[in-house]
């Protein structure tokens, strides 16, 4: 495992001069259904179609009524699986219009030499800042083994992003390191890490009892019920999702379908899915009473919120 290691001197004296911290910068987006070790994004269809901010019952039905008086283009008073499509693309649209935007905006904060590039040094310093991490002054290392982890996993997002490889990203490169969704090559990348990740034996691809039994760490006596469930959702995914050709194993070609969210195809087979979650009375669309009644089970899709879905820490 690489130490990542920082000059304290000047960590310090930048920390305390570094750009603030907007609130929203706090909260780390993960806009792919799947993260790199293989686990699911279990906030992922929440996030594009409500938003991304927590929200209380209260809050929540009022932005289901929100998304229905947006989404509802014929006025019937329900959502059909065109509707719901239209509304999964049209936001992912907005996502990524308002991501050029935001890394801009950002790239003029962290550019302090203001040479048009942003360095690692000017970067890792705002996000040790953002991600509240602490800096032992004796080693110059960061504290705790996760952020360590996390810390060397921003870098060599840093480095990916960095097509010239000249240590400094431009506009273009800044804005993949941030949003990497928009980057086919990124793309790329996430899905061979997931392949890797989940790949125990070796052969090129990850069967169904690999993805639904593959992640790492021990789960507490107490939580047994919870990782049955997670089990079951995993198996769903799969089945569903990722064996695109049924034949109870993913390749490279497929997790990369299916972490590639700018595939025209995947806001249809999303849309779809939905349907058949929240449809309680199976008449082919979603009334307003089954989107209250089954509102948690939109969880794991893709259609209320701009920013929340389509990030992912690469």
């Amino acid at each position: 495992l690489m130490i990542i290691c920082i000059v304290v001197i000047s960590l310090i004296s930048i920390v305390v001069g570094a750009p603030p911290i907007r609130e929203e910068d706090k909260t780390h987006l993960e806009g792919l259904p799947i993260q790199r070790n293989g686990e699911l994004n279990e906030h992922f269809r929440q996030e594009i179609l409500l938003g991304g901010e927590e929200m209380d019952e209260e809050e929540k039905k009022k932005a289901i009524d929100k998304m229905l008086t947006e989404c509802d283009k014929n006025g019937d008073g329900r959502l059909n699986v065109d509707e719901l499509e239209m509304r999964i693309r049209e936001k992912k649209k907005e996502h990524m219009d308002e991501s050029i935007k935001e890394a801009k905006e950002l790239e003029e904060k962290l550019d302090t030499n203001k040479d048009g590039k942003i360095s690692w040094e000017e970067y890792s310093i705002w996000f040790i800042k953002k991600e509240g991490m602490e800096v032992n002054k004796a080693s110059g290392t960061v504290i705790g083994k996760d952020n360590a982890h996390k810390f060397e996993d921003e870098q060599t997002s840093f480095r990916r992003s960095d097509e010239d490889g000249d240590g400094l990203l431009e506009d273009r490169e800044f804005r993949v390191l941030l949003h990497p969704e928009n980057s086919k090559r990124m793309m790329n990348d996430l899905a061979r890490d997931v392949l890797k990740s989940m790949d125990t034996n070796n052969d090129g691809a990850v069967s169904e009892y690999e993805f639904v039994h593959g992640i790492p760490g021990e789960i507490d006596e107490s939580m047994k019920e919870f990782e049955e469930k997670e089990r079951k959702e995993r198996k769903r995914e799969f089945v569903e999702d990722i064996d695109r050709n049924k034949d109870a194993k993913a390749d490279l070609i497929e997790f990369l379908s299916y972490v590639d969210q700018t595939n025209g195809d995947n806001a249809k087979r999303e849309a779809l899915q939905i349907l058949s979650d929240a449809d309680e009375n199976d008449d082919g669309f979603i009334s307003r009473d089954e989107l209250f009644s089954k509102h948690f089970l939109l969880k794991d899709s893709a259609i209320f919120s701009a920013r929340g879905s389509m990030h992912y820490d690469l």
